[in-house]
């Protein structure tokens, strides 16, 4: 993608303006003679060319460090003018705040942020939703984006240019041009489908892959620092332009300068080790950290990510947590409206505040802990209400040879040979350890006519219709003449074996193969075997499937290794000194295992669905998503609500008309003074909703409760640094 030798250029000068800095960092980048040869191989003239540029549109107020300066972008459109580009805009899409925050349409957005849609020089340029006029990505059917579709601007322009702010992340320690390009993918809730349900460094390095970027610039003329990152943006003057063809480069430049490990960002850290980094690299500058910077403190940052293994109470504390102008971005929603003033105040400087850096890590933590539990409580007694699991393959399956898989084969049948003489542990299983792997086999006949059975479960999807199978991704590469799968890859997750590990932070299950499967009149038989384990659970997943015919029905047959990576307490207790109590677990184990599988086939023979977990959202345009949790809430406390109100009603008995006398005088007491009855309250009418007012009571309390934490902890602290005299002495 990025030709060796490729540079990344840093031009730090508090002495020069920031129009000076990009021009001198595009210069030495290389960014003309850049853009001049990718001209020169499109064979359009410079007027025809399409130049799009991405900056960093994710802000909250108008001049906020968060997002790139727009008269910076500007100053770039009329330099490209000047040398006869006259065809370039300003592109983006629409980000999660979208759905709980108002003017988020990204021309909307771009406005409020100061574009002009017309430089200081005269050149007038468009801001780009790449949300709209969608067309077919092309993606790698072995990736995470294999179905997505992407705007035909972002996918047909001739030069494409990421414009980053430089700034620091809660969750990624730092976000550049590889973070700031999730906003080129249209749709809108960018949270949830390219980072909670996507893996989305794996998303990141897809999209180059099919579509690079060909320069990348980092703003850092003024940065946003500090442990509220683009949340709670804190302002420093930087002085500083990072420039480089490659989008790695840059972001590995501005991650030092930042004195950071550039690999501290899990979503940078994937696609430098998936794209790898341009070969015989340079760096050109100064690569000091800026003076007075500051980043996210370790333990928030690790605590973001644990909060976002959440994602309904992620999604449910991101608006309330959020910095913003609410004259220019109007929270949507009641709940959030309610607390967003409060909450937003008291963790809006964490650096500053020992109270708010130390509740926002713990509430993060404990949100973590509570899904971590909650998790496992799904996997021993629910597992419906787990969300399924989508995955790239993780392998270049074009680079596995005919040999490869010719060589699966005498393999795995060797596994038969060293079963021999092995005695029955349970009905129809056999097992024995070989090199710390167990070897095994299990065999069950299936009162099910072979010609229905093979037709209802294909052997090629055997992995997948087994036991606690919770996502993956298959990939044929070669059929028969009658359209079955002769080859293919696959990659596929089960949740932890057996389920009760998942109380000793047991993992699921990731294994990625190569398969080979046989058809025969009377018998269809897969093999597989195992290329890699992403999260390291497995060093052997190996096996064979068949399905044979017999005068009963069909008989099915697994024969497999396996060894799996425990969970640290029963590595400690090792299994081995006690071989009774061992092998009662494994026989278990597997015999649980495989007749659940068997369920799973008879099952698929009468129709019925198999599938565990429950899917993610599924869009239907890309300003779509999952309700929101706020949403949720409040229609939840409406319905309360409706029917307190409706019960209250009916209990009251209402009384008959007073008659005059009841309303008039009641009686004359010893001092002379006349008491009356008085007449009926009128029924209270407010603007105002009982929801609202209990709305307005929780923010209260809320924020009394962070005051008076706040004064605690800073009282705490005084006296942990200056003890009275006599604890001094």
């Amino acid at each position: 993608m990025i030709s060796p030798g490729a540079r990344a250029v840093i031009i730090a000068n508090p002495q020069q303006a920031a129009a000076e800095l990009l021009a001198a960092a595009l210069d030495g980048a290389g960014f003309w003679e850049s853009l001049a040869a990718a001209r020169e191989a499109s064979g359009l003239t410079a007027d025809r060319f399409h130049i799009l540029i991405k900056p960093d549109l994710q802000a909250f107020d108008r001049g906020s460090p968060a997002a790139t300066d727009p008269a910076l972008v500007e100053t770039l459109i009329d330099w490209l003018h000047q040398r006869g580009y006259s065809r370039v805009d300003v592109c983006g899409s629409a980000d999660s705040a979208y759905f709980w925050a108002e003017n988020r349409d990204v021309a909307v957005l771009a406005d409020l942020l100061g574009y002009q849609y017309l430089t200081p020089g005269g050149c007038e340029y468009d801001v780009l939703d790449l949300g709209d006029d969608l067309v077919a990505g092309g993606f790698a059917a072995a990736g995470v984006l294999r179905d997505s579709a992407i705007g035909r601007a972002w996918r047909d322009a001739g030069f494409r240019i990421s414009f980053a702010r430089n700034k620091t992340d809660e969750r990624e320690g730092y976000a550049l041009c590889l973070a700031g390009l999730l906003g080129v993918l249209p749709l809108a809730d960018k949270d949830y489908y390219y980072r909670q349900r996507l893996p989305a460094g794996e998303v990141v390095a897809e999209l180059l892959r099919r579509m690079p970027v060909d320069f990348a610039i980092v703003d850092a003329s003024v940065s946003a620092h500090g442990s509220g990152g683009e949340r709670a943006p804190r302002a420093i003057d930087t002085a500083c332009i990072i420039a480089s063809p490659s989008p790695l480069l840059a972001d590995f430049a501005g991650a030092l300068k930042m004195g950071i490990d550039p690999y501290v960002s899990p979503l940078a850290a994937t696609v430098f080790r998936s794209l790898g980094l341009p070969a015989e690299y340079s760096l050109e500058g100064n690569l000091a950290v800026y003076p007075g910077w500051r980043n996210v403190e370790p333990a928030l940052m690790d605590s973001y990510r644990r909060r976002d293994r959440s994602p309904t109470l992620s999604r449910l504390l991101t608006p309330w947590l959020q910095t913003l102008n609410p004259e220019l971005f109007p929270l949507k929603q009641l709940l959030d409206a309610k607390l967003n003033p409060r909450l937003s105040r008291f963790f809006a400087e964490p650096d500053d505040s020992p109270s708010a850096l130390s509740l926002l890590t713990f509430v993060n933590y404990a949100i973590g802990a509570f899904e971590e539990w909650l998790q496992a409580y799904r996997v021993l007694y629910d597992k419906d209400a787990i969300r399924r699991i989508d995955v790239p393959l993780g392998f270049d399956a074009a680079a596995v040879t005919d040999a490869d898989y010719a060589a699966i084969r005498p393999e795995l049948d060797q596994l038969e040979v060293l079963l021999a003489g092995t005695p029955p542990a349970a009905a129809g299983l056999r097992w024995r350890e070989i090199e710390g792997a167990t070897v095994f086999e299990f065999q069950r006949e299936l009162p099910v006519p072979f010609e229905l059975f093979v037709d209802r479960v294909d052997v090629a999807r055997t992995i997948q219709f087994m036991n606690d199978y919770i996502g993956g991704v298959v990939v044929p590469s070669r059929f028969d003449d009658r359209g079955r799968v002769v080859r293919q890859a696959e990659r596929n997750l089960y949740l932890p074996q057996p389920n009760y590990l998942v109380l000793y932070q047991g993992r699921p299950i990731d294994v990625s193969k190569i398969e080979c499967c046989d058809y025969a009149d009377d018998e269809h038989r897969m093999y597989w075997k195992t290329i890699k384990s992403e999260n390291q659970s497995a060093v052997h997943d190996d096996g064979v499937v068949s399905f044979t015919r017999t005068l009963r029905g069909t008989l099915v047959r697994v024969l497999g290794r396996q060894l799996f990576t425990l969970p640290p307490f029963w590595q400690a207790i090792d299994l081995n000194l006690m071989p009774d109590i061992k092998a009662a677990l494994v026989t278990h184990a597997y015999k649980a295992f495989f007749e659940r599988t068997c369920a799973n086939f008879e099952a698929l023979v009468e129709g019925r669905d198999i599938r565990i977990g429950r899917a993610w959202h599924e869009p239907r345009q890309p300003l779509d998503t999952e309700t929101l949790p706020a949403k949720e809430l409040e229609q939840f406390g409406k319905l309360l609500l409706e029917r307190f109100e409706s019960s209250t009603a009916a209990a009251q008995v209402q009384p008959p008309e007073a008659a005059p006398a009841e309303i008039g005088l009641v009686r004359i007491d010893e001092d002379g003074f006349r008491h009356f009855r008085g007449a009926p309250a009128p029924a209270v009418t407010s603007a105002a909703s009982p929801l609202a007012a209990g709305l307005q009571r929780l923010a209260e309390t809320v924020g009394d409760f962070l005051a008076g934490y706040n004064d605690a902890l800073v009282r705490d602290l005084r006296r942990a640094a200056d003890p009275p005299p006599e604890l001094s002495r």
